[in-house]
């Protein structure tokens, strides 16, 4: 009787478990915020201009900040590794610099990769320093990119109902 009580545990143990995690080394989607909708506020975009020809904003005063390009069309949203507590994506073999610390989403569906996912860096792609905040509950309006700051983490979407989504301990990609 022990033994096929042992036998069932260790059959069902794997199917039990597999319950208490998210999918992709998410945290749960209750975490994840919805898409803003048009009543939430809009900053003006020229606000957060930067040198560049880009748009750089902190996210809610956390850790994570992000920067749309118009040429082409896409956002990277970061922070450092040390900010991070959630489990890292395992790395393409293509990569050779960080992964799992920057979030890119096209504002097109690109001729290679998918239009939001990790972006394989080398180093930061923005600098965060005496950068302009995006409080939490404003919104940004570049170029057919729309970021949203919920407390610490940034969501972004674009025309075409694809986003990202970054904090400190939260992420996620809709494609």
């Amino acid at each position: 009787m022990r033994k096929l009580l042992l036998i069932l545990l260790l059959l069902f143990s794997p199917f039990a478990l597999s319950a208490c995690t998210s999918p992709d080394n998410q945290t749960p989607n209750a975490q994840i915020p919805e898409k803003p909708n048009e009543d939430v506020p809009a900053v003006n975009a020229l606000d957060y201009t930067n040198s560049y020809g880009g748009y750089v904003f902190g996210v809610g005063g956390g850790t994570v900040w992000c920067t749309i390009n118009v040429n082409p069309n896409f956002v990277i949203c970061e922070h450092r590794e040390v900010d991070v507590t959630y489990q890292l994506p395992a790395a393409p073999a293509s990569c050779e610099g960080a992964w799992g610390y920057q979030a890119k989403l096209w504002s097109f569906v690109p001729s290679e990769g998918k239009v939001a996912d990790w972006y394989c860096s080398s180093g930061l792609f923005s600098d965060p320093e005496g950068i302009y905040d995006l409080a939490s509950g404003n919104k940004i309006t570049v170029e057919g990119i729309t970021c949203f700051a919920s407390e610490q983490v940034a969501r972004c979407d674009n025309e075409t109902g694809q986003y990202l989504v970054l904090g400190a301990d939260v992420y996620a990609f809709g494609n």
